[in-house]
């Protein structure tokens, strides 16, 4: 998933491990925004736990390799 500062405007990418645990962690809590930090200015950005569900990688079926 491709993320933008806001207050620098870098663009960095998630990765889906990282969106899955974010995801799931939200779940528990029952947040709507994960707060995640830009790797060039060190700020935190709110990013939509909505937004990222979309991103999530699909669970493997165990019967899809026999």
């Amino acid at each position: 998933m491709n993320v933008h500062c806001q207050y620098c405007r870098n663009s960095f990418n998630l990765g889906r491990d990282f969106i899955g645990e974010a995801v799931a962690e939200a779940d528990e809590k029952k947040q709507k925004y994960c707060p995640v930090e830009c790797p060039k200015c060190r700020k935190t950005n709110k990013v939509s736990i909505t937004q990222m569900r979309r991103y999530v990688p699909k669970p493997a079926d165990s019967a899809e390799g026999e």
